[in-house]
């Protein structure tokens, strides 16, 4: 019989146990030690500030609520009937180049710091505890925390059940929530106005689970407000009739949204979904830190989504066939951009392309100008943005103004001056590397780039340096030619 082999086969398997145990056990004391870090973390000003300010807070808002004044959401500016798309006669005797006349300028601006949190990397997970776990346009959103933290009693909505429902949220419950929250705002890299969103959709799927009558809805709506406090927005509630709705403070202009002015501050309804009733609610801000939300999308949201729903389509140039791109976009992008508010469009324009669809669009286009002139490459871009699309107004299309993101002008199957406009002035900033500015005319949408080596053809002088138009409604014009209607008209430049 041969026994060492079997007794180095047992030492060998004792061994293996005991080191699972020891790692088991090591585990066990590391994330017990992470628990405790995290317990320990420094706090900011405002995150010391809202500790003690909660209590206070719930006494305010347990006073009566006044009845505001609100308005009906503003409509886009009127324009007039928009420019068709010109396809260039070659035959008609040329008009001389011109410097177009400026009317004024406009910077967009950035959008401000937030207010400073102590952001942990992670929420050590607690096995005591289980998780809430939801979708957020596809994106799998999981809140470390109890499911019962969630929860609090709401058993009407008058001022005094609601101060003492914050009291309640403001007893340590909602603190891993809440950076649950500001965990997956970096990791999706949402601006102020998705992670809004993100926060109310959560808010609004647990609670539906829980409790489907009115006051889950309501409680919803509170929780929403609550969490956004936390994170440093100025966000409120009102009553309406049996419901509780959002306002929220928005630096930006927004269409459509009814909006109550409070302090000199204006703040829009987010989630009403009826015509008739007043609006009670406070005048209290929850921290002089706390700033209002942008709706600005200066960086890629972060969705981490194969591209879904949305059949591929080819993009060709008609003067340069080669350059032919398929691409397809993520639906569950497409429909978070559906959803968004409209704003001024020319805040579309600082909105970054997607990676996925960027992976798709950039390659061809900079094989296809790689060596080429800065004058010729323009004249690639521009002929492929002029000819590769469908041409319909927005009214023709949807029925009502609707700017698009750059992403859409791949998934609709129309766009109009200002969406071409837009996705022209993105690629060449991308490919070539040049500044670009936006030429707003009464009724229509060009561009102007900034092209070093480049004095001839129809231009305007910004501090003191040559931006040569180029129009990506003015079918197969080449650089330098604007519209012939649009050579002595006054145009607004706005500065990307």
């Amino acid at each position: 019989m041969k026994i060492q082999p079997l007794i180095i086969t047992i030492t060998a398997f004792l061994t293996l146990n005991l080191s699972a145990q020891t790692s088991l056990e090591e585990y066990k004391r590391n994330r017990k030690a992470e628990l405790e870090q995290y317990k320990k973390r420094v706090k900011t000003e405002f995150e010391e500030y809202r500790e003690k300010r909660n209590s206070e807070f719930a006494k305010l808002i347990s006073q009566r609520w006044n009845a505001i004044k609100h308005y009906k959401g503003l409509e886009p500016p009127i324009k007039p009937e928009p420019v068709k798309p010109i396809i260039k006669d070659n035959n008609k005797t040329k008009v001389p180049p011109v410097r177009i006349p400026i009317e004024k300028i406009t910077t967009i601006p950035k959008p401000e710091k937030r207010v400073p949190l102590n952001i942990p990397q992670s929420v050590p997970f607690d096995k005591t505890k289980s998780r809430f776990v939801s979708r957020f346009y596809g994106a799998r959103i999981t809140i470390n925390s109890d499911k019962d933290d969630f929860n609090f009693n709401l058993r009407s909505f008058d001022e005094q059940e609601i101060g003492n429902a914050w009291n309640e949220l403001s007893d340590g419950r909602m603190k891993e929530v809440v950076n649950s929250f500001l965990i997956h705002r970096e990791r999706l890299n949402l601006n102020d106005y998705t992670f809004v969103q993100m926060v109310g959709t959560i808010c609004q799927d647990y609670h539906k689970q829980k409790d489907k009558t009115k006051i889950g809805q309501n409680k919803a709506v509170l929780m929403q407000m609550y969490v956004l406090t936390q994170c440093g927005y100025d966000a409120k509630i009102a009553r309406k009739n049996s419901n509780l709705v959002l306002l929220l403070a928005i630096k930006e202009t927004v269409y459509k949204k009814n909006y109550l002015t409070i302090g000199n501050k204006r703040y829009y309804v987010i989630n009403d979904t009826e015509e008739n009733g007043s609006y009670y609610t406070f005048s209290q801000d929850f921290s002089p830190m706390s700033q209002s939300c942008s709706v600005q999308i200066s960086e890629r949201i972060q969705l981490n989504n194969i591209n879904k729903g949305s059949k591929e389509k080819t993009f060709t140039s008609l003067k340069y066939p080669d350059l032919a791109i398929n691409a397809s976009v993520d639906i569950n992008l497409m429909n978070l951009y559906n959803d968004y508010p409209m704003m001024d469009w020319e805040l579309y324009a600082k909105t970054p392309m997607s990676l996925s669809l960027e992976k798709k669009i950039l390659p061809p286009l900079q094989q296809m100008t790689n060596g080429k002139s800065k004058e010729e490459a323009t004249r690639i871009i521009l002929n492929f943005v002029q000819t590769a699309f469908e041409y319909k107004t927005d009214e023709e299309q949807f029925g009502y103004e609707r700017p698009f993101f750059v992403d859409e002008l791949f998934y609709y199957d129309y766009s109009d001056c200002e969406d071409r406009a837009i996705l022209f002035s993105y690629l060449i900033r991308k490919v070539l590397n040049l500044d670009v500015i936006l030429l707003y005319y009464p009724n229509h949408l060009a561009t102007a780039v900034k092209l070093p080596s480049y004095n001839k053809g129809d231009y305007v002088s910004l501090k003191g340096q040559r931006y040569t138009v180029c129009d990506p409604t003015y079918i197969n014009a080449g650089i330098g030619e604007a519209m012939p209607q649009f050579k002595n008209v006054k145009a607004r430049i706005i500065e990307l």
